[in-house]
């Protein structure tokens, strides 16, 4: 009998928050603020309130099939053949979100730190690092996100609270002034990074209280769009929002403008590797889930022997696509939203009307 790895509600939380707020703040602040502008923050609220009542969605087919993550009750609701193809898509989903974070990643290293190491070199010891922390098992990776994740949100409030003087409040107004569509499309944009934590469905199987799979969510996706909101907002109050619209990381450049006492004191470095540490950690945890997915597709009894193969795969997406941040930046504002629409929303309200049509149940 193979052990069975489980997690705690504590870790489930920290686990989805890290993959919530690693994922945006890495990629997606200053291609919000371009899109909608001062109403920036609006489409945050905006996307925290539609994912919110999808997650009651995922909790509840956690539930009404227990044990079963998503890519299991695809086969239950929908037969094996049609069933394994439509699962198969949210492991290939993750794959595809891992190797994109992980080449964000490299680009802004090689960019802000390690401008002389080559691209390879970078991500293969990402990929190294991962696949070593994968072999250990998600309870391992679990214990890292119940210490590192609490590190991660006390050092956006720290940042929060020392800019606060250097915020200018009136690059905030007007709101509204293009109207409501921009704040609808940027919400759509947010909302397909956020809502890779659709992991909350391969977490419940695992959880050992799978009835908190919802409350989870909840508070993991609420901590993350306020983290989310104050950060696009704040880097519009300081650098405007036509000069935070057209940065990569808002953010790092809000560390960098921080000042305590008059003395300019560069927390950039620290700030940034604590955001890669995250980085790394949620791109182990989109492995995890692509590799139990695709081994319950194909009927392994344990998904451990495909972490090596996926990692693989990801690493090699990773170094032959996006040759430039810009390139990256286009696929993430104009391709990966209608990925993660389609996958997100639509396969899953696809397998609710199923399920209740059919009426299938675990």
């Amino acid at each position: 009998m193979l052990k069975k790895e489980i997690i705690s509600t504590n870790q489930f939380v920290w686990m989805l928050f890290m993959i919530i707020t690693s994922i945006t703040v890495l990629e997606i602040p200053g291609l919000l603020i371009h899109s909608v502008g001062r109403d920036a923050w609006l489409a945050v609220m905006l996307a925290w309130f539609f994912d919110v009542l999808l997650a009651i969605v995922y909790a509840y087919m956690g539930l009404r099939f227990p044990g079963q993550n998503f890519i299991q009750y695809s086969v239950t609701i929908l037969g094996k053949p049609f069933g394994r193809v439509l699962g198969l898509m949210f492991p290939l989903f993750f794959l595809l979100a891992a190797s994109n974070l992980m080449k964000a990643i490299g680009i802004l290293l090689s960019t802000m730190i390690l401008p002389k190491t080559p691209m390879i070199v970078i991500l293969t010891l990402g990929y190294l690092l991962i696949a070593y922390a994968l072999k250990k098992g998600i309870e391992v990776v679990a214990r890292v996100s119940e210490i590192l994740s609490p590190i991660y949100l006390i050092s956006f409030i720290l940042l929060f609270i020392t800019i606060i003087p250097s915020v200018k409040m009136d690059s905030l107004k007007p709101q509204l002034a293009e109207g409501f569509y921009p704040i609808i499309s940027g919400s759509l944009l947010i909302w397909s990074f956020i809502g890779i934590c659709i992991m909350m469905a391969m977490y419940i199987p695992i959880s050992n209280s799978p009835s908190d799979g919802f409350k989870a969510k909840f508070i993991a996706v609420s901590l993350g769009a306020f983290v989310i909101s104050i950060l696009v907002t704040f880097s519009i109050g300081v650098f405007g929002s036509e000069q935070a619209g057209n940065m990569i990381n808002p953010g790092l450049q809000l560390v960098r403008v921080v000042s305590i006492r008059n003395i300019n004191v560069r927390l950039d470095a620290i700030w940034f590797i604590i955001a890669i540490g995250a980085g790394i950690l949620t791109s182990a945890n989109l492995i995890w889930a692509s590799s139990l997915g695709i081994s319950q597709i194909v009927g392994l009894s344990t998904h451990k022997a495909m972490i090596y193969p996926v990692t693989l795969l990801a690493f090699v997406i990773s170094m032959t696509s996006f040759h430039s941040s810009r390139e990256l930046l286009n696929f993430s504002l104009y391709v990966f939203p209608l990925i993660g629409v389609f996958v997100e929303i639509g396969l899953e309200m696809f397998l609710f009307i199923m399920a209740l049509f059919l009426k299938k149940r675990g």
